[in-house]
């Protein structure tokens, strides 16, 4: 068993890892990168392309050209806060570059019991990435954890909740 920490600045070298699959479990409702996009959103400016994000799109682009899928699974509040409104809005691109993006209502996660409060990765099956964040939510340290009973925790929970995901366009339409 493996337990090690990383610096954000290691966090996308990890994602090199990656050889069959890659999950993510995304709860935290808000993320601290993403405030200046959200408040131009808001503003209803346009919001322009990193060179982050499309470094991000090539990286999706290369795994799905390579069969790996890449899913990720957003918890949504009822009513969605403003920073969920805005990924409701803009997700058709992760889509676009190849993840399956879905959604599941908090109400949902509340019903099924003993989610996790904390954002994770699980990669290849055989280890998970947790990622830990400020009360602020700034990205502040990562974990990989490859020890047989984490990696089966973060399955179970993948496996009771991802059944009661509704991907994006779906949700996006019953929004509306």
């Amino acid at each position: 068993m493996t337990r090690l920490h990383f610096a954000i600045e290691d966090f996308a070298a990890l994602f090199d890892t990656v050889r069959r699959s890659s999950w993510r479990w995304e709860c935290q409702g808000f993320y601290a990168i993403d405030a200046g996009e959200l408040d131009s959103w808001l503003a209803g400016e346009a919001v322009p392309s990193t060179a982050e994000d499309e470094a991000w799109e090539e990286y999706v682009r290369g795994l799905r050209a390579a069969g790996i899928p890449f899913e990720r699974l957003r918890v949504l509040a009822d009513p969605p806060t403003d920073y969920e409104r805005w990924m409701l809005a803009v997700t058709d691109r992760s889509l676009d570059i190849g993840e399956d993006v879905r959604w599941v209502d908090r109400s949902v996660v509340a019903r099924l019991g003993d989610a996790p409060a904390y954002d994770y990765y699980i990669f290849d099956d055989d280890r998970v990435l947790l990622l830990e964040f400020d009360d602020v939510k700034n990205l502040t340290g990562l974990v990989l954890d490859d020890g047989p009973d984490v990696v089966a925790r973060h399955q179970r929970w993948r496996d009771i909740v991802w059944p009661h995901a509704v991907p994006h366009v779906e949700m996006v339409n019953a929004r509306k």
